[in-house]
């Protein structure tokens, strides 16, 4: 296999292309470990899928948009996307994303 030493190549591969590839990863299993929260803490029932119910969370005070339910059950359907997406075909996405990650502890 042929080495790139073009130090430009190497230098965006190490500061672009991999910190991508670790971000994406961290991203599907934050998504997956959410998925499993979630459903495991019942939030279904605990948090109705309503943009009229507003999360008391002290957002109005810190300056943080405020969260609906809705809101809250919206982000339950993207990260289940993300999964699902870098999951499909065989997990096509997360294993090309897996083969240049460098994590540790996931």
């Amino acid at each position: 296999m042929a080495m790139n030493s073009n130090p430009q190549a190497v230098r965006f591969c190490n500061e672009k292309v991999r910190p991508l590839a670790n971000d994406l990863a961290q991203l599907y299993y934050r998504s997956k470990r959410f998925l499993d929260q979630w459903n495991g803490q019942g939030m279904s029932a605990l948090i109705n899928n309503d943009a009229g119910e507003t999360m008391d969370d002290n957002a109005t005070e810190d300056g943080r948009p405020i969260a609906s339910g809705n809101s809250c059950h919206n982000m339950y359907n993207r990260a289940a996307g993300i999964v699902v997406d870098f999951e499909a075909s065989g997990s096509a996405k997360l294993n090309t994303i897996l083969a240049i990650a460098n994590l540790t502890g996931e």
